[in-house]
């Protein structure tokens, strides 16, 4: 006990990225790497050496097996391209179940739980699926002997997750990745485009020429790996075709819907996140507007992960619940394309959310923890920023609840419009999974 909590008390004197980045450092071997660019640009040298040897061998090869690293439901962008891989004689996709947000405080009851949940999600939608922990044995599997995949996907850059289910254990295999996240700081360049993970990557898919520029500026590989396919993840929102599924809770009909969206970045580095400030006021909200909205908590992944650390499990869970048990709130912790596509609006401080969320058209507000705020962009973050309602208090809340989403007072529609039409939809109108699909059916040939 008392070495925990001289840790604790360590822990505290930090920002706990720069604790977990020291850790990570040194359970994924990766000191050496990460301190000397030099090593980093040998290892990706012999990485591609692999990887075109293993090229060579799929040539021809009547079935390729494709694994999907999955974390969590609400970061799983493949669904477009699992189905086609599905549907096609040569390639047979399985999703793996990996541990999410493993750090050095983590809560591993609160990492199976998730695991389970995400199992849940992956049956439901049919997918063929394995989690990577045996919970007879108590061990984690070895992926790479029992599966051998010729092509693995991630759905995540960082390594937040178990040492055996990293890009490290995969070199020699064709390993790609399309940002769960739409990249719109300008301050986190190095992270979305330099991370080890994007160096060693046989394809790196990105959206727009717009990131393109930004990964021949920071990445080791100068964009060598990188390949334009558009917004992967966005594909079900765009297709005009697509019948939603209804996620909300029934009631009675009239009523408007609201997804209250808070970010995880509570004692972080880089902190956008307001829900320390409003977690009572928007229960409060929910109450106040009962007759008239249902609201949808919709917390991003990692926020529960951090109250556990600063409020105990027992006030975690009991505020969790109020949300998924109220008369006109519900708890959303999994995919998001029918929440989107089924709701009249939004209330967050996502980064993420802050463009992914103008693919539905709909009105958002977001809501500014200080100036840092709006200096913070890329040219096409704040253009994305800036088509989103803005606010500062309480009173700007419920403003943007009464006067938009209630009222329809929408003067930012016809911009959000032009935006999607001008930067969001594909131009030549073929789909990111037809462009990353017929990729690989080519290379393989």
């Amino acid at each position: 006990m008392q070495i925990k909590r001289i840790t604790q008390k360590i822990k505290s004197l930090f920002d706990i990225s720069f604790i977990d980045s020291v850790y990570k450092l040194l359970i994924f071997g990766d000191l050496f790497r990460v301190a000397f660019p030099s090593q980093m640009k040998r290892y990706i040298c012999s990485t591609k050496k692999m990887q075109q040897q293993t090229l060579e061998r799929l040539k021809g090869k009547s079935e390729i097996t494709v694994v999907f690293f999955l974390q969590t439901p609400s970061t799983w962008k493949y669904d477009a391209l699992y189905r086609k891989l599905q549907q096609s004689e040569r390639f047979k996709p399985t999703v793996v179940i990996c541990p999410y947000n493993v750090h050095l405080s983590y809560s591993k009851a609160e990492c199976l739980r998730v695991m389970q949940q995400t199992a849940e999600f992956a049956r439901s939608k049919g997918y063929s699926y394995i989690s990577a922990y045996d919970e007879r044995k108590g061990k984690w599997l070895d992926i790479r002997r029992l599966l051998n995949p010729d092509v693995v996907f991630f759905t995540k850059p960082y390594k937040d997750t178990n040492p055996n289910y990293y890009i490290y254990k995969f070199r020699s295999k064709i390993t790609c990745y399309t940002s769960y996240g739409v990249h719109i700081l300008q301050n986190r360049c190095e992270e979305n485009y330099n991370l080890p993970l994007h160096n060693l990557l046989a394809h790196f898919f990105l959206e727009t020429d717009l990131n393109v520029a930004f990964a021949q500026e920071y990445s080791l590989r100068k964009a060598e790996n990188v390949s334009v396919s558009g917004n992967l993840g966005m594909e079900q929102i765009m297709d005009k075709s697509y019948t939603p599924k209804d996620v909300w809770k029934p009631h009675p009909a009239g009523k408007k819907r609201i997804i209250w969206a808070p970010h995880h970045t509570i004692n972080y580095l880089f902190n956008s996140s307001n829900f320390l400030v409003y977690c009572n006021f928007m229960l409060d909200m929910a109450k106040r507007y009962e007759d008239r909205i249902q609201f949808a908590f919709k917390p991003h992944p990692i926020l529960k992960f951090r109250l556990l650390n600063l409020w105990g499990k027992e006030k975690t869970e009991a505020y969790y619940q109020q949300w998924a048990t109220g008369a006109n709130t519900q708890l959303e912790e999994g995919y998001y394309d029918d929440l989107f596509l089924t709701s009249d609006a939004m209330i967050h401080d996502s980064i993420t959310f802050t463009a992914e969320y103008l693919y539905t058209k709909k009105p958002a507000l977001f809501t500014v923890r200080d100036q840092s705020m709006e200096n913070c962009w890329t040219n096409f973050g704040y253009k994305a920023f800036n088509l989103h309602y803005h606010a500062h208090s309480e009173q700007d809340i419920e403003d943007f609840i009464r006067q938009v989403a209630l009222n329809g007072s929408d003067p930012k529609a016809p911009a959000r419009e032009a935006f999607y039409a001008d930067y969001l939809y594909p131009k030549d109108g073929i789909m990111p999974s037809e462009k990353i699909y017929k990729l690989l059916e080519e290379e393989t040939k």
